[in-house]
């Protein structure tokens, strides 16, 4: 899939809950709640973008170097 089409298949599918966001926002008395809103959004936006996004995750930093586990370069 091009980069266009990725793009636009995630804003795609979080286009309906950010609708019912700005609807909901105006309501919306607390400071807490309307945190809390956000953040759920946020999150759901940065699983879709992780999820659609097409490409493998980058390998994990903290992987074990060496196959036993042991950096060659450590002593004791």
């Amino acid at each position: 899939m091009a980069s266009k089409e990725i793009v636009d298949s995630i804003l795609e599918s979080i286009r309906d809950e950010v609708s019912e966001f700005v609807e909901k926002e105006s309501k919306i008395t607390s400071s807490l709640e309307y945190e809390e809103e956000v953040l759920r959004l946020s999150r759901e936006f940065a699983l879709k973008l992780i999820s659609k996004g097409g490409q493998d995750l980058p390998k994990s930093r903290n992987s074990k170097k060496s196959p036993d586990g042991f950096r060659k370069d450590r002593v004791g």
